[in-house]
């Protein structure tokens, strides 16, 4: 694990690492129970194929989001050698809120960045509508963020089938936990996983337990980023 932090990038961020080791029988509850301890904000996982189901938002990664007191994101892997190009499916909830922050952060952090946020119209119901508090941040973004954001609205009939041709663009599609895109809870442990068997792209699922809004707080992140990269500004 030492070597895994040495050569995390960049450099400068690997004293902010604090590797943890712990012997348990059942890891989704020494997860959740260090994650408390811990006072984290958010518990970011990989996902894991479990051995005796087919379901693949079963076992240790299911419990872990049904049962985790703290926000959670779980990260699917599909080997793409770069996270530039991002797309978050929209619907107002907190889940997507967590997303979103999420997906902002590596938008401002990283200047080659550009996110799609999508919402998509069905036949017969009314398209999302943004809610007041994005629509407020994404005005007072920074020219050089809110330049790399677009904002489509797409038709389908089905919104997990207009999610999966849309991640086929893109390098990581984020998604809250949510029954729109096929990710809700069905049982403890158990959450169904469409999205999961067709999304083309890495994929980051997001569920929010915490009621603190975080949206705001990107303010102050790409408010430090603009300031750093601004000619003349410095203390």
């Amino acid at each position: 694990m030492g070597e895994l932090v040495q050569a995390t990038e960049p450099s400068q961020i690997r004293r902010f690492v604090h590797p943890i080791v712990r012997i348990a029988a059942n890891v989704a509850d020494e997860v959740t129970r260090v994650a408390e301890v811990e006072q984290v904000d958010l518990i970011l996982t990989g996902w894991h194929r479990p051995a005796f189901r087919s379901n693949r938002l079963g076992g240790r990664v299911g419990q872990i989001l049904s049962t985790a007191r703290t926000d959670v994101a779980i990260f699917v892997d599909r080997q793409q050698q770069q996270l530039e190009n991002l797309l978050v499916p929209y619907i107002p909830n907190n889940h997507t809120d967590l997303g979103l922050e999420i997906a902002l952060r590596l938008l401002v952090n990283h200047a080659t960045c550009k996110l799609m946020i999508m919402r998509i119209a069905q036949l017969d119901q009314a398209t999302s509508e943004l809610t007041h508090e994005f629509r407020m941040l994404f005005d007072r973004l920074p020219d050089t963020v809110r330049s790399r954001i677009e904002l489509p609205v797409v038709e389908g009939e089905s919104p997990i089938q207009a999610v999966v041709k849309a991640s086929g663009t893109v390098d990581l599609t984020i998604v809250g936990a949510s029954r729109e895109w096929g990710l809700e809870r069905q049982t403890l442990g158990r959450y169904t996983d469409a999205l999961v068997t067709q999304c083309h792209s890495s994929l980051l699922i997001t569920r929010k337990s915490q009621v603190t809004p975080h949206l705001t707080k990107i303010l102050t992140a790409a408010g430090s980023a603009s300031s750093a990269n601004t000619p003349g500004v410095g203390v």
